[in-house]
């Protein structure tokens, strides 16, 4: 009966240091309503948006993009070109979004930094039409330039996902529960 209590308490503990690892957060744009001004509304998901040239960004719909609504910068005289930056509030792991719809190649700028504005990455658009952005093994990403100035009628991006790094806390506590697996294992007590 020991052995099974302990086990038990052993892989709680390990699951409860993983699950509090934040899983990947998935933005679709669509939890608020069309015409909001977006700066602060997503901080308790993890990623503020903050305005670069002209003004915030703002949920709109785009008839070519695959999936309604979408985030397109406010770029004041052109509706669609404009830029703004994502901050992620805990650095990322793995971030991922689409952004489109482009109407030229290597129109769109995409710059991607690291937690202290350090550049990682400078990435544009492959193709016309919507591109999929995936930026991973990179190291943590803290920050990333959207701009579409350059292209003819400007871009915007939807399903914005990605995966903040796990506090150390959830690290720890996860390698307790594996340590103690082990450590009774090693004694044969499981």
């Amino acid at each position: 009966m020991m052995k099974k209590l302990l086990m038990i308490c052993a892989i709680l503990i390990g699951v409860a240091g993983l699950a509090s690892a934040a899983p990947t957060t998935l933005i679709t744009f669509d939890e608020f309503p069309l015409g909001t001004v977006i700066d602060t509304e997503y901080v308790p998901l993890g990623v503020a948006f903050i305005a670069a040239t002209y003004n915030q960004p703002v949920i709109s719909m785009n008839g070519a993009m695959p999936t309604q609504p979408i985030l397109r910068p406010d770029g004041g005289p052109s509706t669609y070109r404009g830029d703004f930056w994502i901050q992620f509030i805990t650095p990322a792991s793995e971030v991922q979004f689409d952004s489109g719809y482009w109407d030229g190649l290597g129109t769109g700028v995409i710059n991607v930094y690291g937690p202290y504005m350090n550049p990682i990455a400078s990435l544009t658009n492959t193709t016309t039409g919507v591109n999929v952005t995936s930026i991973s093994g990179m190291g943590p990403v803290g920050y990333i330039y959207f701009n579409s100035v350059g292209d003819p009628a400007g871009a915007d991006i939807d399903n914005l996902g990605f995966s903040p790094i796990p506090a150390p806390g959830a690290v720890v506590l996860g390698a307790i529960g594996v340590g103690l697996i082990g450590w009774l294992r090693r004694r044969r007590t499981l």
